[in-house]
């Protein structure tokens, strides 16, 4: 990241609100995204991000197909994926190291929770990018909605897809992720 621009928070929260980024996707961020990581990690990374919002943009997310589907090989691509929300303790905290997680539920009702305090209760998995984590303090949630996504830097922990009501119903979700430039 040595060559690209450096933002301050308030030319960061300019950029996000431009929506220079979002290659014709209608989709906002959600206001917990730290927008100088956003901005930064676009600069340093454009390429791939102009991929991800493009392809989202470009494609009816209902029609696709759940699965994988690589834009660039190794380095970002977009998980489509189908399932009923679980219950808060059922549902794991975790962080990456490598990749940045777009989280975008499009049909469903759930919330994303983030914890300040977390005790590891897995190790590292560098195939799978994550650890898992419990929390002993309150959890944060914030709903989602179809007229946002939120972003999870690396060491940001997240608690995703998690039930609001005791019958959720099938949510469809996309997690596209993002190769981090360090």
């Amino acid at each position: 990241m040595s060559n690209a621009k450096k933002y301050t928070p308030a030319e960061a929260q300019a950029w996000v609100e431009s929506r220079e980024w979002a290659n014709g996707w209608n989709i906002n961020t959600d206001s917990t995204v730290n927008a100088v990581e956003f901005a930064n990690q676009y600069a340093a990374n454009k390429e791939l991000w102009d991929k991800l919002f493009t392809f989202l943009a470009e494609n009816d997310l209902n029609s696709l197909p759940a699965g994988k589907h690589v834009l660039v090989e190794g380095k970002c691509w977009v998980n489509i994926m189908e399932y009923t929300p679980k219950p808060a303790q059922d549902t794991r905290i975790e962080t990456h190291n490598d990749f940045i997680d777009l989280q975008y539920t499009f049909d469903g009702d759930e919330v994303y929770g983030v914890a300040s305090t977390l005790i590891p209760i897995t190790e590292y998995d560098p195939e799978k990018d994550r650890t898992f984590f419990r929390t002993e303090d309150e959890i944060d949630y914030v709903p989602s909605k179809p007229d946002r996504f939120f972003l999870y830097f690396p060491g940001e922990n997240h608690q995703p897809s998690v039930a609001t009501t005791e019958n959720p119903g099938t949510s469809r979700k996309v997690v596209g992720k993002i190769e981090y430039a360090k």
